[in-house]
Order: structure tokens, then sequence, then C-alpha cells
């Protein structure tokens, strides 16, 4: 029989491989067009006790390539207790395209973020939304990219996000996100859209309205990105944000604590895709299962080298793949450690999110 599961495995792994590694192919860069009419956009960024992170992404919004006629910014400061609102209200005062609201006690009705987010677009002006976080970093062609890909698919456009590598530990941050975004990305070219990351992702304000907002995950610590991502390319349509300029850099997780802590949080949303979206949970389901079978044959035969190799060039293919598409460099020592520690790390972080074992700031 664990010959049998472990068979059915491989294939199954296999074919999700040349899957994610085929969508991947798919991508071409979209022809820029050159237009008069542009679009009113809204950038709408949650920010709680960001004060060392601020100053930085303001600097990046105000030196944007976009009519700032046709641009507004709004940061919902909430409930900070540092120089967030200080910086906030500089920032205000010296741009008139910057807004700043701001929240002062917990929704009873929906969670922390959620409802953050939800305030920013309820003001928000524009016709498209373009969001990030406040701890990420912007080029000067970031909103101009992000809109132009919105109103060339359609429908909800999925920027890219790095992490930025001063350390191992960040260069291991870098391949295990690099990794979530690929497969994402191949999945893509195959027009199916199974999540993104809430630093990069832009759509109309109709879209997000016609969907209820975050009503129906109101009660969702996280996940916004992936409900946004799947419920607004249902009704419309997605699209893999490949242009350079349209690439955003956030900062790393400082310790091994927080960072088990935020891939729990993300891994907590995997059972809600039981029905949402069945490929993408066939997909984790596949790569948990297959990690524990890998475990399985390390603690118990001789022969578990075999399905590790099978796995290290696998993986190893499509971060290759993933990292030219998205012209991002990764470290071979830091691969090597990733892939020998993920058949125990995927089965830790997948038991830890089903039992939602992390904490949020309030």
């Amino acid at each position: 029989m664990i010959y049998l599961i472990t068979y059915l495995s491989v294939v199954l792994y296999l074919l999700f491989i040349v899957f994610i590694i085929s969508g991947l192919f798919k991508h071409k860069s979209p022809k820029i067009s050159l237009s008069k009419d542009l679009p009113l956009v809204s950038v709408v960024i949650a920010a709680r006790n960001e004060e060392k992170n601020l100053p930085d992404l303001i600097y990046d919004l105000v030196n944007q390539e976009y009519p700032l006629d046709k641009l507004e910014v709004i940061f919902v400061n909430d409930r900070s207790t540092d120089l967030t609102n200080r910086l906030l209200n500089e920032a205000s005062d010296n741009y008139s395209f910057i807004n700043h609201i701001v929240i002062e006690e917990l929704s009873h009705k929906m969670t922390p973020k959620k409802y953050a987010l939800t305030k920013g677009i309820e003001s928000a002006k524009g016709e498209i939304i373009i969001s990030t976080d406040a701890d990420c970093r912007v080029g000067k062609l970031w909103v101009s990219s992000m809109t132009y890909d919105v109103i060339r698919c359609g429908g909800i456009s999925i920027g890219f996000s790095t992490i930025s590598d001063t350390s191992f530990f960040d260069q291991y941050q870098k391949i295990d996100f690099l990794g979530i975004i690929s497969a994402n990305a191949g999945a893509g070219g195959w027009k199916q859209f199974w999540s993104g990351t809430g630093q990069n992702l832009a759509y109309f304000k109709n879209d997000f309205l016609s969907i209820d907002g975050f009503e129906p995950v109101k009660n969702k610590i996280s996940g916004d990105d992936m409900y946004l991502v799947q419920s607004i390319s249902k009704i419309k349509t997605g699209s893999i944000n490949i242009d350079p300029n349209s690439f955003v850099k956030t900062e790393p997780m400082t310790n091994i604590k927080e960072f088990i802590n935020q891939r729990t949080r993300w891994a907590s949303n995997a059972k809600l895709n039981i029905k949402k979206s069945p490929y993408f949970f066939s997909f984790l389901a596949t790569s948990l299962s297959f990690n524990i079978i890998i475990l399985f044959y390390f603690l118990f035969s001789d022969s578990w080298h075999f399905l590790f190799l099978f796995k290290f060039v696998c993986d190893g293919l499509v971060l290759l793949m993933g990292s030219m598409l998205f012209n991002t460099n990764i470290k071979f020592p830091a691969y090597f450690l990733w892939a020998t520690i993920q058949p125990i790390y995927i089965p830790i972080i997948g038991l830890l999110g089903i039992r939602e074992k992390f904490t949020w700031k309030q």
C-alpha cells in the first residue's frame, strides 16, 4: 500500500510541476501603449506602528511618474501607538494627493486589516485601487505599470514582490517566497488564479464592490489577498504582471519565530480552498503529502534519497524558471538548505496552519 501511495504522490507532484513550469512559459511582456485619458487611481495602504518604514514608502509614492491630478494616496492609520500618526499628518500637509484616515478602535464586525482596507477603499475616489504594505518599497513607475495591467486585462493585476536579501536567512526567505509566487504565476499562465500578495495588487473599485468587499471573509485574520484574487478573477479575469516596473520589495522577517508565525498564518487559509479553488487545494495537499512521504522514507527506508533528489530537481526547476521570469537571483547554498528541510518544514507548517497556531497584532 505504501508503494502505491508513493507512486501516486510522485505522479501527481510531477504533473503539478509540469503544469506550473509550462504555465510560467506562457507569460509574455505586454506591449506598452500611451494614453492621454488616464484613470484616477487610489493607492490604499493600511499602516499600524510603521514609523520606521513610512518615510521610505512616502518618498517612493511622491516620486511616482503618474499625473498627480490622477493620483490619490490613502493611508489608513490602524490604531498606531508610535509616530505613525505624526508622519502621516506631515505627509498630508505637504502633499495634497495624500490623505490620512485614522481608526481609533477595533471593529467588532471585521478583522483589523480587512477593516482598515475597507475604510480606505470606501473613501477612495479612484476608478482603480492599488494596494501595498507599509513596509514595502516601490519604483517610480509602479502605479503606471499596475494601472496599465488592470486596464489591459480588465480584471485583477497580481504583482510580484521580492524580499531584500542582505543575510543568509534573508536569502532563505526570498527563495521560500519566490517558490510560492512562482507556483501562483505558473497557474496564472493557464488562467488559474490561485492567490497573490497584498503587497502588490490592483483592481477596479467596482469589482471590489461587486464581490461585497471583504464581507464574506470578514472574520478571517488573513487571506485578504487570496480572497481578492480568487473572487475578482472569477467574475472578470486576472493577470500576472511581469513588468519589472511593477515589482515591489519588502523586508524579511527578523527571526525564525516571526517567519514561522507568518508562514503558519498563510497556511491557515489552505482549507478555505477545498470548495473555492479545488485545483489549488489539490496542489497544496499533494505538496504536503509528498513531503510527508519523503520524511517517512527517511525515517524507515534507505531509498529516501531517490525521492528527495526527484523533488530537489523539480523544485529547483520551478525556482529557476520563476527567477528568470521575475528577473531575480537565487543562491544555491540557500536553496540547498531550503530544499533539505522542506520534508520537515512543510508538514509542521501545515499542521500549525490547520490548527491556526499563530499570532496577529490586534
